[in-house]
């Protein structure tokens, strides 16, 4: 048990404290538990490995204190088993506020500039770190050998979905398509499969290309909606108005298509097809 000296910060109108532990920063999990809105504190822990979290005392008013503690990869770990909204806000609020703040104040060196990466041109380490724990839970109950051969499917797709040679590379802004690519596999009977929706459609790769070419053509025709509104209005034509009505009512539709877009893609650009909106997007 390792005693630290608290530094406090606040998220939103909680506090959460993080600890300097060998120049490095932890965080009070009971803190970040509440932050995120997890329920049952001691159920998400008990997911985290064991170099993730520990216990530190801390002095308190009313005198030294045990906590619960983890670091940054038990911090990621537990963002990504949240949905809540606070998750993302908590994210962005530890990225470009507390590990800043530990930094410009001397006592938290990043000299691989690790975290910068999250909230600059790449994902980085750390958001390598956070899609492979991601990968971790997916494999988790598949027999070592298998979870080795799953592990790396995963992070080949990934990386042919991104045109990356490193999930490291993949552009920041576009970290949560791929938490979102990796989250839409599952492991059924033991073994790795694309997941789908009980009771839903199945397309084949055929059929996903001429899907992806019609987002692809929504989308353009969607750039240049305002511009065809005033054309409608301008001379007065009710077939233009009626096509900008579709795209209108349309876009809702296709922004829940969009969630897709870096599967659909991988699978229209692994036969060699380049194009459409989503290398424009």
């Amino acid at each position: 048990m390792q005693t630290a000296q608290v530094i406090p910060f606040r998220f939103e109108t909680r506090e959460v404290r993080t600890l300097l532990i060998d120049d490095q920063p932890w965080f009070v999990a009971a803190d970040v538990c509440q932050a995120l809105a997890v329920r049952n504190n001691r159920d998400a822990l008990s997911r985290l490995d064991d170099d993730e979290k520990g216990v530190a005392t801390t002095d308190t008013l009313g005198g030294t204190q045990a906590v619960g503690i983890i670091n940054e990869s038990g911090l990621y770990s537990l963002i990504l088993t949240s949905r809540k909204a606070e998750a993302k806000r908590f994210k962005k609020w530890v990225t470009a506020e507390v590990l800043p703040a530990i930094r410009k104040h001397g006592r938290y060196e990043d000299a691989n500039g690790r975290m910068a990466t999250l909230v600059g041109q790449t994902i980085g380490t750390d958001g390598f770190h956070m899609l492979g724990a991601l990968i971790k839970g997916k494999v988790s109950s598949l027999p070592v050998p298998v979870q080795r051969r799953a592990t790396a499917k995963i992070w080949s797709q990934t990386h042919a979905a991104f045109g990356v040679r490193s999930a490291a590379d993949i552009p920041a802004e576009q970290l949560d398509a791929a938490r979102n690519f990796i989250a839409a596999y599952s492991i059924v009977e033991g073994e790795y499969i694309e997941g789908r929706k009980v009771g839903g459609i199945h397309l084949d790769d055929y059929e996903t290309h001429h899907l992806y070419l019609l987002m692809s053509r929504f989308a353009i025709m969607s750039e240049h909606r305002g511009s065809m509104l005033a054309a409608a209005r301008a001379l007065d034509s009710k077939p233009l108005m009626t096509i900008f009505g579709q795209l209108d009512e349309g876009s809702s539709s296709f922004a829940k298509l969009d969630q897709r877009r870096a599967e659909l893609y991988a699978i229209y650009s692994k036969d060699g097809f380049r194009g459409g909106y989503a290398m424009q997007a």
